[in-house]
């Protein structure tokens, strides 16, 4: 090994993020939404439509992060 380089070791998730998946009504295309939890209009990247979409209940957001250690928990235990 170069003794200039680090070796490369993978790197754990510092937080989460909840997706949530919004379908487009003018082209059907998904599209990707972190938690959105005030109303608000999303912008389609493929027709470049708006539309509105439904909040998310921000305490199941919390919750969710909260039993799954913001991440810390899905870690492969393989790799701890």
């Amino acid at each position: 090994m170069n003794s200039g380089k680090k070796a490369m070791l993978p790197v754990k998730p510092v937080r989460m993020e909840i997706i949530y998946i919004y379908p487009c009504p003018f082209c059907g295309r998904e599209l990707p939404l972190a938690s959105p939890t005030q109303p608000a209009l999303a912008h389609c990247d493929m027709c470049k439509n708006q539309y509105p979409v439904v909040p998310i209940d921000e305490r199941m957001t919390r919750f969710l992060k909260l039993v799954n250690a913001d991440g810390k928990a899905a870690i492969d235990q393989d790799y701890l």
